[in-house]
C-alpha cells in the first residue's frame, strides 16, 4: 500500500519553503526600492536585462577612422576601446596620480544620443590637430549637439580667460567640475571668476577631471610650496566625501577640511570651500525618485546643514551652491530653468559656472582676499 501522506507532507514542505523564499525576496524589494526610489531600482533591472542597448548612431566608416584617429567616446560603452577623454589629456604623475599635459588642445562634441533622457551624454574626443575625413565632418555636423574646445598651459593648468600675469594669485583646485568639463576655456568657472577680479591677482584653474578631495589637497599643498597666493578656493563635490562606507558624507568632509585648513599660513589665511551639488540633488522636486537614492539625498541634505559648523570650526569660508541655484529658480519663474545651470548631471553650463564664480567672488571679497579693480565686471 502507497504512503501518500509522506508525499503530501514533502509536497506540501516544499511549497512552503517556496513561498517562504518568494516573501523574502519581496521584502528585500521592498525595501531596496523604498531605499534606493522604484524607478531606479527598476531602470537598473532593465539595463541588467538589455545591456547592449544602443545610445549612439555610429556608422562602421566612422568608427574605424575613429579607432584610427585614437579618438575616445566617453558614455557610450567605449567604442573606440580608449579609456577615456582624459586618455589624451593627462600623464601620470608620482605625486597627484596624474596631471593635465602641457600645451595640450583637445575638441570635443557632445552627440546625440539615441535613449530618452540621458542627462549623461555621449563625448566624443580628438585632438585639435586631427585631420578627419568629410565624411567624419559630416557626422559631427549632423550629430554633434554642443562643440566645445580644451586647452592646457605651458605650465599644466587649464588655460584661464583673460589672461592675466601678475604675482599675486587665486589658486582653484577641484575635480571635473572645476577644471570645466563641457565648457570652452572662457567658459570655465575660473575664467568666469578672472572676470570679476580684474588684473590685480591672477586665478589659476587646478582642476583636474576625476580628482578626489585627496587629490585636490595635495594639488593645494604642491603649490602652497610656491609664494604670492592671495587665497585658495576648494570646489568641492559631494562625491569627494562619499568614499568611505558607513561614514557619513559630514564625517568625511570634517577630516578633509581639517587638512586644507592646514595650509591656511601659505595662502594669506584665506580658504574658500563652494561646495557644489549635483543636477539630480538641486533637482530632486522635479526628478523625485527618478533621480537620486534616497540615502544619498538624506546624507546630502545631512552635509549641507553640517557643513557651515565645520567650516567655521577650521576659519574656513563657507558657500553652498546649492541656495543659489534654488534662488535661479525663483528669479526666472521656472520649475525647470536649473537644468540650464548644467551640460550633463554632474558638470555646470556657462550660466551655472557665471553664478558660481559671482558666489567665490563674493566670498572672497568678503574675507579681504580682493579690493576693487576698475578693471574688473562686477555684477
Amino acid at each position: 500500500m502507497r504512503d501518500t501522506g509522506g508525499s503530501s507532507s514533502v509536497t506540501l514542505a516544499y511549497l512552503a519553503g517556496n513561498l517562504a523564499a518568494l516573501a523574502l525576496v519581496a521584502i528585500v524589494m521592498v525595501f531596496c526600492g523604498y531605499r534606493l526610489g522604484f524607478p531606479v531600482l527598476f531602470n537598473t533591472f532593465r539595463k541588467v536585462i538589455k545591456p547592449s542597448e544602443d545610445v549612439l548612431y555610429m556608422p562602421e566608416p566612422i568608427l574605424k577612422e575613429l579607432i584610427d584617429l585614437h579618438a575616445v567616446v566617453d558614455n557610450a560603452g567605449n567604442p573606440t576601446a580608449q579609456l577615456s577623454h582624459y586618455t589624451i589629456l593627462v600623464t601620470s604623475d608620482s605625486r597627484l596620480g596624474w596631471k593635465l599635459i602641457p600645451d595640450a588642445r583637445i575638441s570635443l562634441y557632445m552627440l546625440r544620443a539615441l535613449n530618452s533622457l540621458n542627462f549623461d551624454p555621449p563625448v566624443l574626443a580628438l585632438q585639435t590637430n586631427a585631420q578627419i575625413s568629410e565624411g567624419l565632418g559630416k557626422y559631427l555636423e549632423q550629430q554633434a549637439r554642443v562643440r566645445y574646445q580644451y586647452s592646457v598651459r605651458r605650465d599644466g593648468f587649464r588655460t584661464t580667460l583673460p589672461a592675466v600675469n601678475v604675482k599675486e594669485k587665486i589658486l582653484m583646485v577641484g575635480d571635473s567640475v572645476l577644471f570645466g568639463e563641457g565648457v570652452n576655456d572662457d567658459q570655465t568657472m575660473a575664467s568666469r571668476l578672472q572676470v570679476l577680479v580684474g588684473t590685480n591677482s591672477q586665478v589659476i584653474n587646478g582642476g583636474v577631471g576625476g580628482y578626489t578631495g585627496e587629490q585636490a589637497f595635495e594639488m593645494a599643498r604642491r603649490e602652497s610650496e610656491q609664494e604670492g597666493h592671495a587665497a585658495l578656493v576648494y570646489v568641492a563635490c559631494q562625491n569627494d566625501f562619499m568614499n568611505r562606507a558607513g561614514v557619513s558624507y559630514l564625517d568625511q568632509a570634517r577630516e578633509l577640511l581639517q587638512s586644507f585648513a592646514a595650509l591656511k599660513r601659505a595662502f594669506s589665511e584665506r580658504v574658500v570651500v563652494l561646495l557644489t551639488p549635483y543636477m539630480e540633488y538641486v533637482l530632486d522636486d522635479v526628478l523625485l525618485k527618478d533621480g537620486w537614492w534616497r540615502e544619498m539625498v538624506a546624507e546630502t541634505d545631512k552635509l549641507r546643514r553640517g557643513l557651515p559648523a565645520v567650516c567655521a570650526q577650521f576659519d574656513l569660508e563657507c558657500r553652498d551652491l546649492t541656495d543659489m541655484f534654488l534662488d535661479y529658480t525663483r528669479e526666472t519663474g521656472s520649475a525647470f530653468a536649473r537644468f540650464g545651470l548644467y551640460i550633463d548631471d554632474a558638470h555646470l553650463s556657462p550660466v551655472g559656472n557665471q553664478r558660481a564664480a559671482e558666489t567665490i567672488y563674493s566670498a572672497l571679497r568678503h574675507i579681504g582676499a580682493i579690493g576693487m579693480d576698475e578693471s574688473a565686471a562686477i555684477p
